[in-house]
């Protein structure tokens, strides 16, 4: 995974390079699926200049590569989506001969060692020149130091493996969106089941589970906490963190029983459509409250433990699951889903938006001192190891713990290619001498995560 500490200007300079040239290339640049996902893959890499977090520039740049694989082929389905990624790898190895003669057919390459030979000279010239003036002027030289970029060895290594893989990676995303393969296969109609109870039993069965354990969370909203200790021996936000994660794979188990028998049903009849109808509208509307269950447990459990990323990710996760079954509903109306799929690609990336919109690990910092505001409850260490996004938020800490919050922070100090909005409001909050952490200084009496 490469690393994104030094994100900024430079990196969404290059993502958005890349993107024109892959959108240049392809062959249906015009169709509105295709312009939708170029625009949100615009959006996703404007995070690289916007937030520091990164752990979010990450999921924001890997979702911003599938919209483009998915955008320049014009999926439709998932199975389509899952071709179009495993597409790319195959393309930059077809897409070499296609570089090859792309090469070959520019002007000027015919009088390669011409060409060469200008480059190399007015490159010579470029930092002979610009080496003498900016030892002889101190304002040359700070223009200069502001133009150029910081570069050692290790930086150098560093670039030069980034543009040869970056630039690997368009190669082979142009040859895709030039050539973009049939990852949809021929609409087909599927042979239903040849009897009803064949998939209606199954969803009845299902649905019949989720009724009970709806009817278990009714006993524990009526019964209280203290009839809940009584029976499970268990808090109550021990209980609620019990089962997140059970929910959250229960929820999207769902939509893959809802898929499978909406395959298999047959739909001849009234009475097909309405079993229909009826079998999956029930469960959907059952998952929706099981989506309800899941968010509030999380709620409750965050408010006892603290706010983190993760816990913060698998919450909009949850709630995206929520609106694909809301939108699972729509579509049962009229029993037709066919834009489902492009729906459910379009709507994560919104989301993933969403979250990086707000500013992640300041809301992070945000409701974690609240929490410490109502109950005397901090994690420092935690909130230490925050992106510098949280530093406007954690300097309002008391003083002792801020200390222990920015300890080992340092105030950025990049150039042009590496400016971020981030750090750069960081760094007018960041003290002139920030302690040290622990590990590389002086102590500090930090209290223990709560």
């Amino acid at each position: 995974m490469l690393p994104f500490r030094d994100a900024g200007t430079g990196s969404l300079l290059v993502l958005l390079a890349a993107g024109a040239v892959v959108l240049g290339a392809a062959r249906d640049r015009r169709d509105p699926f295709t312009l939708t996902c170029a625009a949100l893959c615009v959006l996703l890499a404007a995070t690289t200049v916007v937030r520091d977090a990164d752990w979010l520039l990450v999921l924001c740049v890997l979702a911003g590569g599938v919209l483009c694989v998915c955008g320049v082929t014009r999926g439709r389905t998932l199975p389509g989506f899952v071709l179009a990624a495993a597409a790319l790898p195959l393309a930059g190895l077809r897409g070499l001969p296609w570089l090859g003669r792309t090469l070959a057919r520019l002007p000027g390459l015919g009088r390669g060692a011409a060409l060469v030979r200008t480059v190399l000279l007015s490159a010579l010239g470029l930092v002979v020149f610009g080496l003498l003036f900016a030892s002889a002027d101190a304002l040359f030289a700070e223009w200069a130091g502001a133009l150029v970029p910081d570069l050692t060895v290790d930086t150098l290594v560093l670039r030069t493996f980034v543009t040869v893989a970056v630039g690997g990676v368009v190669l082979a995303a142009a040859y895709l969106a030039l050539n973009p393969p049939n990852v949809d296969r021929d609409e087909r109609p599927q042979r239903p089941a040849s009897h009803r109870f064949e998939w209606l039993a199954p969803v009845l069965v299902v649905d019949a589970v989720f009724a009970a354990f709806l009817a278990a969370q009714a006993t524990v909203v009526f019964g209280g906490h203290d009839h809940l200790r009584r029976t499970t021996g268990l808090t109550y936000a021990e209980y609620v963190h019990q089962g997140f994660g059970q929910l959250t794979v229960a929820t999207a188990l769902t939509l893959l029983v809802v898929w499978a028998a909406a395959r298999k049903a047959s739909r001849v009849g009234p009475a097909d459509r309405a079993w229909l109808r009826g079998s999956l509208g029930l469960l959907c509307a059952q998952t929706l409250v099981v989506v309800a269950s899941a968010l509030h447990r999380m709620h409750v459990y965050q408010e006892a433990y603290g706010f983190t990323g993760l816990r913060l990710v698998v919450d909009v996760f949850e709630g995206w699951l929520g609106l694909l079954v809301i939108a699972v509903l729509v579509a049962g109306v009229r029993l037709r889903a066919r834009w489902l799929p492009r729906f459910a690609l379009l709507s994560g990336a919104v989301a993933l938006l969403g979250v990086a919109a707000i500013n992640p690990d300041a809301w992070i910092a945000e409701r974690n001192l609240e929490r410490y505001d109502e109950t005397g409850r901090i994690d420092v260490h935690y909130l230490s190891r925050l992106s510098d996004d949280a530093v406007p938020t954690l300097i309002r800490l008391p003083d002792d713990l801020e200390q222990c919050a920015l300890a080992g922070r340092e105030r950025a100090d990049d150039d042009w290619l590496e400016w971020n909005l981030g750090r750069a409001r960081a760094a007018e909050h960041l003290p002139d001498d920030v302690p040290l952490s622990t590990a590389t200084g002086p102590t500090l009496d930090c209290p223990p995560a709560s």
